[in-house]
């Protein structure tokens, strides 16, 4: 278990946290910097203003966390329930040189990515049923893997996106820039589907 709390105003680095459980608590303006969260519970949990750089989550439920205000860069989450997440919220614009986000191996259903820029995206081997991803700019992401399952994709540019072994991805590529996207063969036939295009 860490010695340090997880409270107001927290400054920390390198440090780890095992077991820690903040459901539904309120943190405001705390501050981590290549620290590691394993098997922790931040469901419900409301990170007002907060900054988590070059942070790894692992087992972790975040479920129904808010991130209003927070920024993210070059941080991991392994194996973590997520779902629900409005990531619309978080505060990428103050940030110098944001690095990529990275999903591996999650559950991220019902969660909100409309209109963000987060080109170098990782999500893969996720769940990301029901997720929405309109508007946004993911060029370059790495999608493999992953199961899209009712996902909305309207206007997002997914130039260059990886999407070998991803499922469901029923994206309209008259409505979407895919523009040098990797695509199985198999689920390449779903981008055919919605054009009412017969294949014999």
């Amino acid at each position: 278990m860490a010695v340090v709390s997880i409270v107001d105003g927290l400054d920390c680095f390198a440090e780890d946290f095992k077991g820690i459980t903040l459901h539904g608590s309120k943190i405001k303006r705390a501050e981590f910097e290549a620290c590691t969260f394993v098997s922790c519970d931040f469901s419900e949990t409301f990170f007002l203003s907060c900054r988590f750089i070059e942070c790894r989550f692992e087992n972790c439920n975040l479920s129904l966390v808010k991130l209003t205000g927070t920024k993210m860069s070059d941080v991991t989450f392994v194996s973590c329930k997520m779902v629900g997440i409005d990531w619309t919220m978080c505060d990428y614009k103050s940030l110098l040189s944001a690095e990529p986000l990275r999903f591996v191996e999650s559950i991220l259903n019902d969660s909100n990515f409309y209109g963000l820029e987060l080109e170098d995206l990782v999500m893969k081997e996720c769940r990301a049923k029901e997720v929405d991803f309109r508007e946004a700019s993911l060029k370059r992401a790495d999608f493999s893997g992953t199961d899209f399952k009712g996902a909305l994709f309207e206007n997002t540019n997914l130039e260059y996106a990886n999407f070998r072994d991803a499922q469901n991805t029923y994206i309209d590529i008259r409505r979407n820039h895919l523009k040098k996207a990797t695509f199985d063969r198999y689920e390449a036939l779903f981008l055919l589907e919605i054009m009412e295009i017969t294949l014999v």
